[in-house]
């Protein structure tokens, strides 16, 4: 089998634990889908859990990106331009966030089980550091990390929001209520002027 194989795997994997959930949906469903033996799947994954990691594994990636921006941040306007690129992440991989929102259970076991996650104290040191680097006053760094928690924690507190709302409007208000939170003033922004920040 190849690699294009390996990624319609996962396709087809991901649109099945999106619609159905993780734990109605069986490696027979998954091969038959694909229209060989189960047999043929195990060549490229041995599990479902192994399937739910490849899965996920891309947002780690983003979570990795997005603290190497903060760490390059030197003041409240290029952590601003750091939280406009992960919101440009959010619509990029809808369907990425549509299969967390339907499988958090799943995840959450997944990631205790494979220790996937990132060290949480590593990560929230990292934060920390950036932020007082690039911040002017303890004020500013309060508001800095503030503004991150109000962006990166937004899937969690409203996913259907997430998945149902116009993508350009929510990408505009987000980015806004960042730029809100770090006193700095308006700014129209597009995808690509953000992503080249």
């Amino acid at each position: 089998m190849t690699s294009g194989t390996r990624q319609r795997i996962l396709d087809v994997s991901s649109a099945l634990f999106a619609e159905q959930g993780y734990d109605a949906t069986s490696l027979r469903e998954i091969a038959d889908q694909m229209g060989f033996t189960k047999a043929a799947l195990y060549y490229h994954f041995q599990s479902k859990d192994e399937i739910l990691k490849a899965l996920i594994d891309p947002a780690f990636e983003i979570v990795g990106e997005l603290l190497d921006r903060l760490e390059r941040a030197t003041d409240a306007e290029s952590w601003a331009d750091a939280l406009a690129w992960v919101v440009d992440q959010f619509f990029d991989n809808l369907d990425f966030f549509r299969l967390l929102d339907r499988n958090r259970h799943s995840v959450e076991l997944l990631n205790q089980s494979f220790a996937v996650m990132h060290e949480h104290l590593q990560m929230h040191e990292r934060v920390e550091a950036a932020a007082r680097a690039a911040a002017s006053t303890p004020q500013q760094e309060i508001r800095m990390v503030a503004a991150l928690a109000a962006v990166t924690g937004f899937d969690d507190w409203a996913p259907t929001l997430l998945a149902s709302s116009p993508p350009e409007l929510l990408r505009t208000e987000l980015a806004a209520a960042a730029r809100d939170i770090l006193k700095l003033p308006a700014r129209r922004r597009t995808k690509a002027t953000a992503a080249s920040a």
